[in-house]
C-alpha cells in the first residue's frame, strides 16, 4: 500500500478518507479507530523512552570510562556503539547534569522537547534551565516556544542569548576600568598639597569598593562550576565531599557576619539614599 496524504488530495471525498484511514489503522494500528490526542500522547512516549535510553547509554558510558584506559574506552564508544569521541562525551555531560535533585525534577519537561533540543539547552547553566521549566524563559524564548521551534532556530536562539551575555560582561569590564582610572587619578591627586574634596574623596571610596564587590562575587560564582565537578566525582566513586562544601560555604558567610559586627551594620541598607560624607554638617 503506497502512503498519501489524501486530506490534501484535490477531491478526495469523505468516503475516500474514511477507506484511507482504515487502511492505515489497519496495517500499523490493528485496525483501531484514528484518534489525534491518542497518537501525539504515544509519540510523545517514544520519544521520552528515546531520551530515557539516551541517558542510561550516559551512565553506562561514564561506567565503563572508569573501568577502562583511555584508548580502550575510546575503541568500545566506537565500536560496541558506534559513537564518535565527541557524541560520547556530550551523552555523558548530560547524564551528570541531571543527577542533580534540582534537575532531575525539571528532567520530564525538558524531555519532551526531544534528544537534539534538549543537548542543544545544556550549553545553559542549571538555573536557567531549571527556571525555563518552571515556566521562565531563555533570552525572552518560553518552553512552549521552544517546543515551537527548529534545533537550528533553538541553536541561533541560544547564540544569540550568549552574545547578549558577553555584551554584558562587556559593558561590566569597561565600567570596573573606569572606577579603576577615577581611583588612580584620586590617588595622584592625593600627593597634591590641596586638601581632596570630601564628596570626591567619598565617590572613590564607593566606587573602590563596587570594584572589590565585582571581584568577590565573580571568585564566588566559580564555586558552582567547583560544586559540579565535586558532585559529579560522588556520584562516580561514591567519595562524599559534602562536608568540605558546607565548610566552605559556612567559612564565606561567618567572614562576612564577622565584617557586619565589626561595623555594627544592620540586616537591611539604610533608606536614605544621600550617604553620610555627602550631608552638611549643621
Amino acid at each position: 500500500m503506497e502512503t498519501q496524504v489524501l486530506g490534501h488530495a484535490v477531491g478526495a471525498t469523505v468516503n475516500d478518507l474514511a477507506m484511507h484511514s482504515a487502511a492505515v489503522m489497519e496495517k500499523f494500528a490493528n485496525g483501531e479507530n484514528y484518534n489525534e490526542a491518542v497518537w501525539i500522547e504515544r509519540g510523545r512516549f517514544a520519544v521520552r523512552q528515546t531520551l530515557e535510553g539516551m541517558f542510561e547509554l550516559g551512565r553506562a558510558l561514564i561506567i565503563i570510562k572508569e573501568h577502562t584506559p583511555h584508548g580502550r574506552f575510546t575503541e568500545i564508544t566506537e565500536k560496541e556503539f558506534g559513537l564518535h569521541k565527541r557524541e560520547a562525551q556530550r551523552l555523558m555531560n548530560a547524564t551528570l547534569r541531571f543527577i542533580d535533585p534540582k534537575m532531575k525534577a525539571v528532567q520530564p519537561k525538558l524531555m519532551d522537547l526531544g534528544k537534539s533540543k534538549l543537548l542543544e539547552l545544556l550549553v545553559e547553566d542549571d538555573d536557567s534551565l531549571i527556571e525555563l521549566a518552571d515556566g521562565g524563559d531563555i533570552n525572552g524564548h518560553t518552553l512552549d516556544d521552544i517546543d515551537r521551534m527548529t534545533r537550528n532556530e533553538l541553536r541561533i536562539a541560544l547564540r544569540e542569548s550568549r552574545e547578549n551575555l558577553a555584551a554584558k560582561d562587556e559593558v561590566m569590564k569597561t565600567k570596573t576600568a573606569k572606577i579603576d582610572e577615577l581611583a588612580e587619578k584620586l590617588e595622584k591627586s592625593k600627593k597634591t598639597v590641596k586638601e581632596p574634596d570630601a564628596a570626591d574623596v567619598g565617590s572613590e571610596l564607593a566606587m573602590r569598593l563596587t570594584s572589590l564587590e565585582v571581584g568577590i562575587r565573580s571568585q564566588v560564582s566559580r564555586l558552582k562550576e567547583m560544586f559540579e565537578q565535586m558532585a559529579a566525582h560522588t556520584e562516580a566513586h561514591g567519595i562524599d565531599h559534602r562536608a568540605t562544601m558546607v565548610g566552605t560555604l559556612n567559612q564565606i558567610i561567618l567572614d562576612c557576619e564577622n565584617l557586619r559586627s565589626s561595623f555594627a551594620l544592620p540586616q537591611e541598607a539604610p533608606t536614605d539614599d544621600m550617604p553620610e560624607w555627602m550631608k552638611q554638617e549643621g
